[in-house]
């Protein structure tokens, strides 16, 4: 994989480089590096399998769940997450929106590193889209107050752009409508109109004001700038760099290399509210019938920031990354060097324990509407013949989620469940951890003709 050969090549570089300047790279980018360096390969441990009618054996390795950009790990954690949410989480039979909110490039640069200001807002952001919905319920519903109207929400916290640059935005799944209880208690749902341009324009001005309000509460906004620097030097380097497309070991304010052909640029759709660089966009809309859009939907918020295919090595030894849809302006390649690319994903990588989904109205864990709203699917007793890479622990302690070996398939198209010699299911024998032992089990498999 061209990924990972890059860093392979070129991450001892880009540490003697941050070395050179006197900035160490943060632990918890390192552990990234490190796990993705190690995801896929049979020497840092794996998982035996065995077929109990012709004795094949096949050898699954270890991956790093990496939660930065790794590409098959984030390709399976967006298929768990997707299913999770629409079998669990989204009511069936009722429309949603997807809300969109941008911000200024300053405070793209603040979010990135405090998780306290990102989770206070996208609590703002829930607040005042539920209030605008409420007010349209108790409008076109006829309510006695807007508490009648129930609405949910629920906050994906993307750090990426389209062109591997650090843009942190959110990402809201809400309900096109709100709940209304009966008279009997039980939760109906009222659909409501599409929000004008007007409307958003006055919704994205509110988000404005409360943020810069917050911000000004605690010290870190003022009428010139952001009076808050990221703690790490280093990622503070990286992260302007990645958001205003310079180098970051270049020299000041050169700027990358892209292809693009002006006849590919597009002009700007104009559909969002617009208000002091807070953009916010509501086109987005799935049916209430329509599921294949809905789960299309929440893959693309859980999608990784970058896909293995777009991303290659020229014949000069720098990597070209081909975007998904040309820029406004055309660009639709960009050219970075070896050391360039690895601080490019570095800068994409979240701090630790700072969670990226978050739940509001109806969808929160500890709303009384919830258990009235939210599916409950049977879920399937484990059968003996099926206990590989799912087992008895992992699913009492996880039940809610897809089966790594499922996930495997989903992504992939390989069942590593399924012998390749007689087609029946297979069974886990052991993890291998311990070097020493993996390496004398490599080693011994070298050395024989057939598997063992």
């Amino acid at each position: 994989m061209v990924l990972h050969m890059c860093l392979t090549e070129h991450l001892p570089r880009f540490l003697s480089r941050c070395e050179d300047l006197d900035r160490y790279v943060p632990r918890f980018v390192q552990r990234e590096f490190e796990g993705f360096l190690r995801c896929g390969i049979l020497d840092y441990g794996f998982a035996r399998v065995h077929c109990p009618e012709c004795s094949y054996d096949r050898l699954v390795a270890f991956s790093c769940k990496g939660r930065g950009f790794c590409p098959g790990c984030g390709a399976r954690r967006m298929e768990d997450g997707a299913a999770h949410l629409c079998n669990e989480v989204l009511p069936p039979l009722i429309p949603y929106r997807q809300w969109v909110l941008s911000f200024p490039r300053p405070l793209r640069y603040l979010m990135a590193y405090n998780p306290v200001i990102c989770r206070d807002i996208t609590r703002i952001l829930s607040r005042v889209v539920f209030r605008f919905l409420r007010r349209q319920a108790k409008k076109f519903l006829k309510l006695k107050s807007v508490q009648l109207a129930n609405p949910g929400l629920l906050v994906v916290i993307q750090r990426f752009g389209s062109g591997l640059n650090l843009n942190v935005h959110l990402h809201a799944l809400g309900t096109d409508g709100v709940y209304v209880l009966d008279v009997e208690g039980r939760p109906v749902f009222w659909a409501l109109p599409e929000p004008t341009r007007e409307e958003l324009d006055k919704l994205a001005a509110q988000i404005c004001e409360e943020v810069m309000d917050l911000l000004r509460r605690r010290g870190i906004w003022s009428d010139a700038d952001v009076n808050e620097d990221p703690v790490d030097p280093l990622m503070g380097q990286l992260a302007r760099a990645s958001m205003t497309g310079t180098l970051a070991f270049g020299p000041a304010g050169s700027r990358m290399v892209t292809l693009g052909s002006p006849a590919a640029a597009r002009p700007s759709k104009g559909r969002a509210g617009h208000a002091s660089g807070f953009n916010l966009d509501a086109a987005v809309r799935v049916a209430a019938d329509d599921r294949f859009h809905r789960e299309r939907l929440c893959r693309y918020l859980l999608r990784p920031p970058l896909a293995q295919g777009r991303l290659v090595e020229r014949n000069d030894g720098r990597y070209a990354f081909q975007m998904k849809s040309p820029w406004p302006d055309g660009t639709s390649v960009l050219i970075f060097s070896g050391v360039e690319l690895i601080g490019r994903l570095a800068a994409l990588v979240p701090p630790p324990r700072q969670h990226s989904v978050r739940y509001f109205g109806i969808f929160a864990p500890h709303s009384k509407l919830r258990p009235l709203v939210v599916p409950r699917p049977p879920r399937p007793k484990p059968s003996p013949a099926c206990c590989i890479l799912s087992d008895d622990t992992e699913k009492s302690r996880y039940g809610r989620r897809t089966p790594w070996a499922q996930l495997l398939q989903m992504v992939f198209g390989i069942d590593v469940l399924q012998c390749p010699r007689c087609s029946c299911r297979m069974q886990r024998i052991a993890f291998l951890t311990q070097p020493r032992v993996i390496s004398r089990f490599l080693d011994a498999i070298a050395k024989r003709d057939e598997p063992p």
